[in-house]
């Protein structure tokens, strides 16, 4: 976990920031559960993206556990704690990272006089507490802690990651494309671990050839018609659908017609039993 500890200058002339006001600003936020009552002491949970599935841990205020001797708050002078950690997971592509920096930059903006400190980046030398915020050096940090936690794991499956950020683009800008196209089927795109050749994939459901598909930007199509199931090259379906690019989400739209029914119904797959679905903390890119 990537944990970005938050202060504030302790020479102010205004009012210190509280607990509270935190709380109300995070509350105010789309994606933010936060157990427990308003303004308690202590509260955690989670922000989540539910259209790229990013998410981060938020701790509010102290937990009620007993004072840890071998590990005292950070304390750095001329700055004063706020109480407020966020924490960024180590697994998955880095683009769930940057979707989680986004949030932390929406937190900054709401609390300009909060100030983030990465204790883990090396790369600032001594650390006189924190710096001047700067999203490519944390997620260069991320980056690195990343690369630490998987050396050596034979459970570590990569995907290619223009593919991968194909799939953020898809994720990202899908709700979207959703509305203006809605005619279309917009299926969900996901991640299938390759069992015989040990890598990730991007992939989506096609569940019906007669409705036109925004083709996402995918590497494999699961058919899944009746007793017809297997998986299907994506390009193979470009290959006589001849889709038309969309402008969000680098998706195509592929109309019904003899061809892509041909593709559906009658095109060799390969087995569902040589995938694997996985989650987005179950691979890297």
């Amino acid at each position: 976990m990537l944990s970005l500890l938050f202060y504030e200058s302790a020479i102010t002339d205004g009012r210190l920031t509280t607990r509270e006001d935190i709380d109300d600003q995070l509350m105010a936020l789309p994606g933010v559960e936060l157990s427990g009552a308003a303004h308690a002491p202590y509260r955690s949970g989670r922000w989540r993206d539910p259209a790229t599935g990013a998410s981060c841990t938020i701790d509010l205020g102290t937990p009620p556990i007993d004072e840890d001797t071998l590990h005292p708050p950070r304390a750095y002078d001329g700055w004063r704690e706020v109480g407020l950690t966020i924490g960024m997971p180590l697994a998955g592509p880095h683009w769930l990272c940057v979707e989680a920096l986004q949030f932390v930059e929406t937190v900054l903006q709401l609390l300009p006089q909060l100030r983030a400190l990465d204790s883990e980046d090396s790369e600032r030398g001594v650390i006189l507490g924190p710096g001047t915020w700067s999203r490519p050096r944390v997620l260069a940090s991320w980056e690195r802690q990343h690369a630490v936690q998987t050396l050596g794991r034979t459970d570590s499956w990569r995907m290619n990651r223009l593919s991968s950020v194909c799939l953020w683009r898809y994720r990202r800008e899908r709700p979207a494309g959703m509305r203006q196209h809605a005619q279309l089927q917009w299926p969900e795109a996901f991640a299938l671990l390759d069992q015989e050749g040990h890598a990730v994939r991007s992939a989506a459901f096609w569940r019906d050839p007669a409705l036109a598909l925004a083709l996402p930007p995918v590497e494999l199509l699961i058919v899944a018609h009746g007793d017809r199931q297997g998986v299907l090259s994506a390009a193979d379906l470009a290959a006589v659908a001849q889709p038309q690019p969309l402008r969000l989400a680098s998706a195509a739209i592929v109309e019904p017609m003899p061809a892509v029914t041909e593709v559906f119904t009658r095109a060799s797959l390969l087995p569902t039993a040589r995938f694997r679905a996985l989650g987005d903390l179950d691979w890297s890119d």
